[in-house]
């Protein structure tokens, strides 16, 4: 064998070595659709303002093993602004933006519901909902006099009785109906999170 294939072979061995450390520092996550759950692709992630580059068509892309912030953004999605340790549990949801909720689209047969939805959200974002206790002590006072809530929860009631009649019958009909559920729990939740960030903020003045 030529010597100068030895010594490039040598080389590559050696530049392997040295990247294999950071290459095992590397951490990969997958973003989702909070209600779809699917994977979603070429969302913008930026880690301590830096951008990194975009997720693959597998809804994937490999974090630094040290930063503080990371935020992930992509067209038609409510951008999210996580802490390194929110990030560590590999899967990052995406909830959609209330303009995109104006389309409705029938993508499959799937049930949603308030539960089910709950279960995909960050802690912090449930706060922000009502629907856990805030840190300082108590439940949110505004959200226990909310009326809605009480009214989306007996929507949400009313439209699972829909979907057991509906069991047997047109799929795409049944589909259809879910989506407007679907739509209807992310706008009560998306405006729900903006007016106790109201609150918030009219209580920290």
């Amino acid at each position: 064998m030529p010597k100068y294939i030895i010594k490039l072979a040598k080389q590559f061995l050696l530049l392997l070595l040295f990247a294999l450390p950071f290459i095992a520092k590397a951490q990969k996550i997958l973003v989702c659709d909070a209600v779809s759950r699917f994977p979603v692709r070429d969302v913008e992630v930026r880690v301590d303002g830096k951008l990194i580059g975009k997720t693959i068509y597998l809804g994937t892309i490999s974090l630094p093993d040290s930063f503080k912030m990371a935020h992930f953004s992509a067209k038609g999605y409510l951008p999210e602004k996580l802490k390194r340790a929110e990030v560590l549990c590999d899967t990052v949801f995406l909830f959609p933006s209330k303009h995109s909720l104006n389309e409705v689209v029938v993508i499959g047969r799937y049930r949603i519901n308030a539960d089910s939805l709950s279960r995909s959200m960050p802690k912090r974002d449930m706060k922000d909902y009502g629907y856990l206790p805030n840190i300082g002590g108590g439940f949110d006072f505004a959200t226990m006099l909310d009326k809605r809530l009480n009214r989306d929860r007996e929507h949400t009631r009313q439209n699972r009785e829909i979907f057991k009649k509906l069991d047997g019958k047109d799929a795409i009909e049944r589909a259809y109906t879910e989506e407007m559920e679907k739509k209807r729990v992310l706008e009560a939740a998306i405006e729900r999170r903006k007016a106790n960030k109201k609150e918030t903020s009219n209580a920290a003045h």
